[in-house]
């Protein structure tokens, strides 16, 4: 199955969360866009959500300054193809990853500095968004579609998930239930790596975001 729209993707629960326009300052160098997005979402606290596949085998652009949220991510983001959306999950500013419309223009970085790519299992990510979208698409209340919920978890060692729970409601109490009992009933084929930042987030968007993307027909 080809990995779902949007990554789970890990932020520590000690960044604290700060309004979209705050500036910050960032000091992220050039390296695999993987793990600049990490250590872009541990310097914000924001969430950001992506195909693993299409963040796969591309670099970002070094980032180093004082720039608000948006500013820092398209700067990162500078010759990759890919551009980031605002999601507006709740109250929350949570960005999603796509493709550029157009034809991207060459990097500009802000700073050449350059860092050995990070060692972290990235592949790990895109294990478990598609564990998850599959266990949801088989539940006949939680399967996806019609409803956008935001969603944050922990991996433990054996590789199940625990301590779920919603950063944003589907609008359906029995809905949120069931896509809560979903999550916890799961376990991932393996353990999480070690030194993989948790927990993680996951954002569900309704089809008519994500064209293309639909759960496999039961018969």
């Amino acid at each position: 199955m080809t990995a779902p729209w949007t990554t789970a993707r890990a932020q520590s629960d000690a960044a604290p969360r700060r309004p979209h326009e705050t500036r910050i300052a960032f000091d992220i160098a050039a390296q695999p866009l993987a793990a600049a997005l990490e250590q872009y979402g541990r310097v914000t606290g924001l969430p950001v959500f992506f195909d693993a596949e299409r963040v796969a085998g591309r670099h970002a652009a070094p980032v180093h300054g004082v720039f608000d949220a948006q500013a820092a991510l398209d700067a990162l983001l500078a010759g990759t193809g890919l551009v980031a959306d605002d999601a507006g999950v709740g109250a929350t500013t949570a960005f999603v990853l796509k493709l550029a419309p157009a034809v991207p223009k060459p990097a500009q970085p802000i700073d050449a500095v350059r860092t050995a790519p990070a060692t972290v299992d990235r592949g790990y990510d895109g294990l478990v968004q598609t564990r998850i979208w599959e266990a949801l698409c088989a539940h006949p209340r939680a399967a996806p579609g019609g409803y956008r919920a935001a969603m944050r978890f922990v991996i433990d060692g054996t590789g199940r998930i625990a301590h779920a729970f919603l950063l944003h409601t589907s609008g359906d109490r029995v809905r949120d239930d069931a896509i809560l009992d979903t999550l916890r009933q799961l376990r991932i084929d393996r353990a999480p790596p070690p030194d993989m930042a948790q927990p993680l987030t996951m954002l569900i968007l309704p089809r008519s975001q994500t064209p293309g993307l639909e759960c496999p027909v039961r018969h």
